[in-house]
């Protein structure tokens, strides 16, 4: 550093080898190998599948495009960086040039993963009789010891496919019984829904004109792909044709609970202030939750211990207009804790 020029080279080259690691190029060979030692640990394991527990419609997107096609490649699988998809890879990006990460910033134009068919999420396999720790909504046993846990926003097409085969099923989207659920090491069953929105607003109220029912009207437009969501319809504060620039809410009925009881729900979105969802006890506001400027629904699981006895509801709440200026709400459910051996 004490050489002319050295500390502002330096720092050039610092800040140039941050941008390119960040996405995991220009990082020491060691990095690169125990990334790959990780993933094959995870997915190896499917080695041992039987080569039919694919179904031939199978079709699934992935960021991570080498090791699990490899061992698992009986399932189509749709790479939404575009190294391997000519569609995703001509897709233009929206941002500066100098902004870009190498084979890091192409995702599917609007509407292509619909097209292509994405009917299946695929996760690491278990083994062992008891399959559901993995936390996923399905598991189906597909070799010696050997188990496939997997989410599906089609539970029909679960069912038809895997006709036949030992298939456990943790979540239904209309019937809260078939639903179980791991929280905090306990495991919990449902006991009813507060909105699954597969018929209607399931007596949600409606206030101003941001949010819909995702799956009762055309595909949104403009809106990145979503995933994680049980059912068809869902509860969306992005509007299908004025995207963020309305605002609204959507309040559930009012219910009670008991002690032990839990309430969880998929929520999606925006992080913002002026997006997310609250819990209401006698009106007052008990806890809010956001997405995380994700299309990605994700499992939120509350304990209601001390509310019993109060009027209870929750709210979807937008009063956003700009980017990430939505949220997304589904399969609202209270479940009760029940022993692990009586709810297989």
């Amino acid at each position: 550093l004490a050489a002319p020029g050295m500390p502002m080279l330096t720092a050039v080259s610092n800040h140039l080898r941050l941008q390119l690691t960040e996405q995991y190029i220009g990082m020491r060979f060691v990095e690169h190998r125990n990334y790959a030692a990780t993933r094959i640990r995870r997915w190896q394991p499917y080695e041992n599948m039987e080569r039919d527990a694919i179904p031939s419609d199978a079709v699934m997107a992935s960021r991570n495009i080498g090791i699990l096609p490899y061992y698992v490649p009986d399932l189509t699988v749709v790479d939404t960086q575009g190294l391997t998809d000519a569609t995703v890879a001509r897709n233009p990006v929206s941002h500066p040039n100098h902004q870009r990460n190498m084979a890091h910033d192409r995702h599917p134009p609007s509407g292509y993963l619909e097209k292509r068919g994405i009917n299946i999420t695929v996760y690491p396999a278990v083994s062992g009789e008891r399959p559901e720790a993995s936390g996923t909504r399905y598991a189906v046993k597909v070799g010696r010891d050997l188990w496939m846990p997997f989410d599906s926003p089609d539970h029909q097409w679960v069912i038809e496919r895997f006709a036949g085969r030992d298939l456990r099923i943790y979540v239904r989207p209309t019937d809260p019984s078939a639903n179980l659920l791991h929280y905090n090491g306990r495991l919990y069953v449902g006991k009813r829904f507060l909105g699954h929105f597969e018929d209607g607003l399931d007596d949600w109220r409606l206030d101003g004109d941001a949010v819909t029912i995702e799956g009762q009207h055309e595909r949104t437009v403009g809106q990145q792909p979503i995933s994680g969501n049980v059912g068809r319809g869902f509860l969306n504060s992005y509007h299908p044709t004025r995207g963020d620039a309305v605002t609204g809410t959507a309040r559930s009925p009012a219910f009670t609970t008991a002690d032990g009881q839990l309430l969880t729900f998929l929520v999606a979105g925006g992080d913002g202030d002026g997006v997310g969802v609250r819990l209401l006890a006698d009106g007052a506001e008990v806890t809010v939750w956001r997405g995380r400027d994700t299309e990605h629904f994700e499992d939120v699981g509350y304990l209601l211990s001390g509310l019993a006895g109060k009027t209870l509801q929750l709210e979807l709440f937008d009063a956003e207009v700009g980017g990430w200026g939505h949220i997304m709400l589904d399969h609202v459910r209270l479940v009760r804790a029940v022993q692990l051996d009586a709810a297989r």
